[in-house]
């Protein structure tokens, strides 16, 4: 029984691993660089002083965070100030966008850092690459033609069993780099908390609840025995 299901089982691994392979280092950093320019172009980044001296601390933050991943890419950390963006976006090859409004809750450089984290884990664990070669293969796109790909389709969730992987690896990034576990349960309660007048909206099957994300965190801090006491980092950033 047990050949019989390895032997059904090995088809399907063999397609996501070539799904994959269509995808180079070399074009996941091409197509990213497309959509982090369409993004920017939707968007019209300010470019004032401020907004670079952010962008330059979210860049020694992530570089710290980046080291630990196993995908070796040119990760480029930015900054979209609107403040109500309150999230950030992860694109293929290693580009990663920060919103003002997920900033300006924060603080601690910890929280920065286990933001940073969950983005590097969309693209280290492949899910962002793997976007692209849905949307090539669904579009009829070759890798010449990535100023087509819809940055809408990388706005959406990796599904409850992604996010909850991404939470996962991104607080093992870091910590490795330095940062406090407990900074994840900070961030997840601060948006719990601005959510409790909220109507209950119905649960989501693309994405994981807060609850859950929230207790994941705590169960791994535990399991992992990571010091919950560890002293946290002061934000060096301001936001208007």
């Amino acid at each position: 029984m047990a050949r019989v299901l390895a032997f059904l089982l090995l088809p399907t691994a063999l397609a996501v691993a070539q799904s994959q392979a269509q995808l180079s280092t070399e074009d996941e950093i091409r197509a990213g660089n497309a959509l982090f320019l369409s993004f920017q172009k939707s968007q019209g980044f300010s470019d004032t002083e401020e907004s670079k001296a952010i962008e330059k601390y979210l860049q020694q933050v992530g570089d710290k965070v980046a080291a630990h991943a196993h995908h070796k890419l040119p990760y480029k950390f930015h900054l979209d100030p609107h403040p109500g963006f309150r999230s950030a976006v992860a694109y293929p090859g290693g580009q990663i966008v920060v919103g003002g409004g997920v900033l300006a809750l924060m603080t601690h450089e910890d929280e920065v850092a286990i933001v940073l984290g969950h983005e590097i884990e969309h693209i280290d664990l492949g899910q962002c690459a793997q976007r692209v070669v849905e949307a090539m293969k669904k579009d009829h796109l070759t890798p010449d033609q990535f100023d087509k790909l819809s940055i809408d389709d990388f706005g959406n969730p990796y599904g409850k069993d992604g996010e909850l992987a991404a939470d996962r690896e991104g607080i093992k990034l870091a910590v490795a780099a330095g940062y406090s576990p407990h900074a994840a349960v900070e961030l997840l309660e601060m948006f719990q908390f601005l959510g409790r007048d909220a109507k209950p909206a119905p649960p989501r099957t693309d994405s994981p609840s807060l609850e859950e994300r929230i207790q994941q965190a705590r169960d791994q801090v535990k399991t992992e025995g990571w010091d919950e006491k560890q002293a946290e980092k002061p934000l060096k950033l301001e936001l208007d």
